[in-house]
């Protein structure tokens, strides 16, 4: 079994591109300190591009969740992170930065219902064969991690990774225990 490593985060002081001097313009942590989650004068350890908008996504799943929450608890306004969204539509690169992964979700916790539902029917129509295994008393459908490892072509492992970090970042995940869910046929 490989353990996967990742790059630590760029110290206030460290940075290749940006001079930031003895504490962040922006975050305001001293020389030495990591900078705070989703500032927006930390470098991405790996292309020294600002990290928030930068595509690596090298960071770990603890790391990258922390800054995508934090990213997300900026957005004030649907336009905000639909501004964000279509300002990157051109240059997309096929892996989306930590403000994009924030604004898409800013979105979707608050988009109406009926264009959630929409989202819902896309997303069903891109994976035709992912669905639900677990339902709740209310009807919502639960996907496996085994399920989401085959649909996003990664290791069950970094599934569970990912969804650890999520949960420990406080992001808004659905899960369910296992307990109180119905299996689906």
């Amino acid at each position: 079994m490989t353990i996967k490593r990742y790059p630590e985060r760029m110290r206030v002081g460290s940075e290749r591109t940006l001079f930031v001097g003895s504490e962040c313009p922006r975050c305001r942590q001293p020389e030495g300190a990591a900078h705070s989650f989703g500032c927006q004068y930390e470098e991405c350890p790996e292309c020294s591009k600002i990290l928030i908008g930068c595509n690596c996504n090298c960071l770990s799943p603890y790391d990258s969740a922390r800054i995508i929450k934090a990213l997300h608890d900026q957005f004030s306004s649907l336009a905000d992170a639909v501004e964000v969204v279509t300002a990157a539509e051109g240059g997309r690169a096929r892996e989306e930065s930590y403000l994009i992964h924030a604004a898409m979700q800013f979105l979707y916790e608050n988009i109406p219902d009926a264009a959630r539902e929409g989202l819902h029917r896309l997303f069903q129509e891109n994976h035709p064969g992912l669905v639900p295994q677990l339902q709740d008393d209310s009807g919502f459908g639960y996907y496996t991690a085994e399920q989401l490892s085959v649909a996003l072509r990664i290791p069950l492992g970094e599934v569970h990774e990912k969804i650890d970090a999520m949960v420990a970042a406080g992001q808004g995940i659905r899960f369910g225990d296992g307990i109180r869910l119905q299996k689906v046929n």
